[in-house]
């Protein structure tokens, strides 16, 4: 999590230094890469919608959760079954970190860490498959700036010629867009922290003040269309990883019971 704020730190940082508001600067790996194509599908969908821009970036928000669908799925039942199943091991897995904590040698260290990978192979437990996780953070990264920049220094009139969208004005900065962008991303790690043991949740507890203050920051120095962004994704967020949470907790429970009985057929044959 800290990881994540200090990611979201850097992006920006990085868009307080970005400049595209003469033409000759529209240039480079980044803008064409990112910026260039986001301000393309923005200003597409606006004029598909008729020049209704909420609705274009509610669509993005869309296009880009489900891109991110699977990865998070991925990273919900991955952590759901390793739990459990961590939790019918644990004796063991206890028995061989002790190992680790106690070596005196390397030599002696080394073989308990291949001991520890070889019943976590064994039990089909793979802690690495959380590396899953970071994955939809940094596919959102380029996306979030080429977003930023695309509404700050658009490429045609079409959003600043028809900004307005619900109450407020997409290019501008909104208070009230802002507190519900700030709420949504306090509820979202609420959300997803009761899906936790108590041991665990600290570090949403610290997403609950951090992500709030700095939702609110960035969506007051720049356009509120960035809050819609937020706001909906938070939304989406909040749904989804509360239903994967409740279905994949049982799958979890499933494999754990299979692994359990499998190891007790074990037990009893010796």
């Amino acid at each position: 999590m800290a990881k994540r704020i200090s990611i979201l730190l850097v992006v920006v940082l990085f868009l307080t230094g970005c400049d595209y508001s003469k033409s000759d600067n529209r240039a480079g790996v980044f803008y064409n890469t990112f910026v260039q194509p986001m301000d393309k599908l923005l200003h597409l969908l606006g004029r598909l919608f008729n020049e209704n821009y909420g609705l274009a970036i509610i669509t993005i928000v869309l296009i880009v959760r489900f891109i991110l669908l699977p990865f998070m799925l991925i990273q919900v039942k991955n952590m759901h079954i390793m739990r459990e199943k961590t939790k019918v091991v644990q004796p063991q897995i206890d028995k061989i970190r002790e190992k680790i904590k106690n070596a005196s040698s390397q030599e002696e260290r080394n073989a308990a860490n291949q001991l520890l990978m070889k019943k976590y192979k064994q039990y089909g437990i793979n802690p690495f498959k959380n590396v899953v996780g970071c994955l939809p953070i940094v596919i959102q990264i380029p996306i979030l700036m080429g977003l930023y920049m695309s509404l700050k220094y658009p490429s045609s009139d079409g959003i600043t010629k028809y900004p307005h969208f619900l109450w407020f004005n997409l290019t501008e900065p909104n208070i009230v867009m802002t507190l519900i962008a700030a709420l949504m991303y306090f509820i979202q790690p609420l959300v997803n922290s009761i899906h936790y043991p108590k041991k665990e949740r600290k570090t949403y507890y610290v997403m609950m003040v951090l992500s709030p203050i700095f939702i609110t920051y960035a969506s007051l120095t720049s356009a509120s269309a960035l809050g819609l962004y937020w706001s909906i994704s938070a939304a989406f967020l909040i749904i989804q990883m509360h239903f994967a949470h409740r279905h994949y907790s049982k799958v979890g429970q499933l494999e754990a019971e299979q692994l359990r009985k499998s190891l007790n057929t074990k037990n009893d044959n010796h």
